[in-house]
């Protein structure tokens, strides 16, 4: 029998008006909408429909988390239904909820506070994030290791790994990597060096504050950590990845691996866009790309 993997984006992913009055056309999706709005005293709807810079961590994350759970919902209430779970850096937060690990409710208040704690973050550490394509992995850290600011932070496709650091050490390694020869050299639409070291104190004061005493239930449905591309199936186990999450590599390479392991598997991306899928593409062809919620929706209608 074929099972489904619902894979959830993070932050920055830009959406369309037309798909937001498209999204809103769905009751369930309506619903959650405004529930948050009145939960975290923002206009959600508002805020999708006039858009919001990826450089805004707070507003953004708690967007972005909001859409994906209608979405998802959306997709269970027309028996539209995952097997398995996996969030890319916010995303995971996304896929914790949908797992019946915490309560939307929960969910939303964490990814709130997550994105508070990366603002203050970004506020106090000048850095970024750059995206690096058609460079070969072990060349890539071969060229950072000399460099203490910078660190390889996303290891998204073999054709794709995200380096995060503190200026200007990473301007310069981004003029380095363009003359060694990388295909692309992309500078990302963030406030600050996510994913890197630089953020461990911050990590620890959002478990400290929000996870450590958090009460969570083992995952109903089966979630794999992009932190290391491993199933977690208890309480334990999650909290100990959400200590370092913030702070820790995006191993979404690991993740599609251990999709490809699982065998026939059907794969959706809880989003409007198909950047996640894209990149389980380059990964591998073993698994059946169904595309995003929007597309997966209308075919069902």
């Amino acid at each position: 029998m074929v099972k489904r993997a619902f894979i959830f984006p993070g932050q920055g992913t830009q959406i369309k008006d037309s798909d937001v009055q498209y999204i809103l056309n769905f009751p369930t999706a309506r619903d959650i909408i405004r529930k948050s709005s009145s939960l975290v005293n923002l206009n959600i709807e508002e805020l999708l429909l006039k858009g919001v810079s990826p450089e805004d961590t707070e507003i953004s994350q708690l967007v972005t988390y909001v859409l994906s759970l209608s979405l998802f919902y959306t997709l269970e209430s027309r028996g539209i239904t995952a097997d398995f779970v996996a969030g890319h850096s916010l995303g995971e937060f996304s896929a914790l909820t949908a797992s019946r690990v915490m309560s939307f409710e929960d969910g939303l208040n964490i990814v709130k506070a997550r994105g508070r704690i990366m603002a203050d973050a970004c506020r106090e550490i000048k850095g970024g994030m750059i995206a690096v394509l058609g460079m070969d992995k072990d060349e890539l850290l071969s060229i950072i290791s000399s460099f203490t600011e910078v660190e390889a932070v996303n290891f998204n496709s073999p054709k794709q790994i995200v380096i995060s650091g503190k200026e200007p050490t990473l301007s310069m390694v981004e003029s380095i990597l363009k003359e060694k020869g990388a295909k692309r050299v992309v500078r990302l639409n963030v406030a600050g060096p996510f994913h890197s070291s630089f953020l461990k104190e911050y990590s620890e004061r959002f478990y400290v504050e929000f996870i450590e005493n958090l009460r969570i239930s083992d995952p109903k449905i089966e979630f794999i950590s992009s932190v290391n591309g491993k199933i977690l199936r208890n309480k334990k186990e999650i909290k100990d990845c959400l200590r370092i999450q913030m702070y820790s590599p995006v191993r979404w390479v690991d993740v599609v691996r251990t999709l490809e392991d699982i065998g026939s598997l059907e794969v959706v991306e809880i989003g409007t866009s198909n950047v996640l899928t894209n990149l389980v593409k380059q990964c591998t062809s073993k698994l059946n790309i169904l595309g995003n919620a929007l597309e997966v929706l209308g075919r069902n209608l």
